[in-house]
């Protein structure tokens, strides 16, 4: 029959519980105090994973949408800059063309004008050389009753003045100042003591004063007489009235010209 000390038994049961105990506060809670630690912390990385996940998926669908928008955008920018790119190729071919119409206008302009330059001038050179040929028969066939007639006329004409335009006379007179009158008389051909006196009287009423008589021979004059008094040129002479004739010509040719 087993003999059991009760004391003994008592004794191992309480080792038994104090080892329990010590297993229990040394090694069985740590360990669990780990392993629920460890499930925790697990159970942490687990949610921060999701959490990273969902990050990673919205930053890939923003990324996404950016892409998309930067497409849409660098296509808007292609399709602007095509149409500005068109625009400025319009702006600049309309401006090429307007400067290319300018240009062959200014030069149709330029070339209107070089031949109405050169047609004015073969048109002087022309009345030039018909007066110029007039001269030169009118001096070699007129005969001396015209130089005299000239003279004559050039004094009546100085004796209507004093008589129709005193206010050109007065001009005249006022033109010459205190100085002394002088005259300067230019002829186609030498005058006579008669129309020199006749001339003198008449300058002297003009001037209301003496006046001296300068005199000279001017053939080119063709026929008639020039006097200079003061500021004042009076002109009875062919070659007088050939240059008129020529002015008057140029102004019908140029009035011709302008309304053709």
């Amino acid at each position: 029959m087993l003999n059991l000390d009760p004391i003994t038994i008592a004794f191992q049961i309480v080792n038994f519980l104090v080892l329990a105990f010590v297993l229990q506060r040394l090694l069985f809670k740590p360990t669990l105090e780990r392993a629920a630690q460890r499930a925790g912390a697990q159970e942490k990385l687990q949610q921060e994973l999701a959490e990273e996940r969902e990050k990673v998926a919205a930053l890939r669908a923003e990324m996404e949408q950016m892409r998309q928008g930067a497409e849409e955008e660098a296509q808007t920018i292609r399709s602007d800059a095509q149409s500005l790119a068109e625009t400025e190729r319009e702006q600049l071919l309309g401006q090429v063309q307007a400067e290319a119409e300018q240009i062959l206008s200014q030069a149709q302009a330029d070339a209107a004008r070089v031949r109405q330059r050169a047609l004015a001038e073969s048109r002087d050179q022309l009345v030039d050389a018909i007066l110029g040929i007039s001269g030169t028969v009118i001096a070699q066939t007129a005969p001396a009753e015209v130089h005299e007639r000239l003279v004559s006329g050039l004094s009546e004409r100085i004796r209507d003045m004093g008589r129709a335009e005193m206010q050109r006379v007065e001009a005249i007179r006022r033109s010459l100042g205190t100085r002394e009158p002088i005259a300067h008389i230019a002829t186609a051909r030498e005058l006579s003591v008669e129309q020199r006196a006749q001339l003198a009287q008449m300058l002297t009423a003009l001037a209301d004063r003496h006046v001296a008589l300068e005199l000279e021979t001017d053939p080119g004059l063709v026929a008639g007489v020039r006097v200079r008094l003061g500021d004042t040129v009076m002109d009875n002479s062919i070659s007088g009235q050939l240059a008129a004739l020529r002015e008057q010509v140029r102004d019908a040719l140029d009035e011709r010209a302008g309304s053709g």
